[in-house]
């Protein structure tokens, strides 16, 4: 994941990898890859317009 996230030098190469516009390298061509890829695939329709709620963040352990 760090290396996914890290060494490409482009955000649009991930998204082009993630979205299957474009094959990854071989090396990014991983578990975490095919995790993004269904992910990006929504199939359920979810409306993904905006950042997730943070306020688990603000509870007390």
């Amino acid at each position: 994941y760090d290396r996914l996230i890290n060494e490409p030098s482009n955000d649009w190469d991930i998204y082009y990898w993630a979205t299957d516009a474009k094959p990854p390298p071989a090396e990014f061509d991983t578990d975490v890859m095919a995790m993004l890829r269904e992910f990006a695939k929504n199939r359920n329709r979810e409306q993904r317009l905006r950042q997730p709620d943070l306020e688990y963040l603000f509870e007390t352990p």
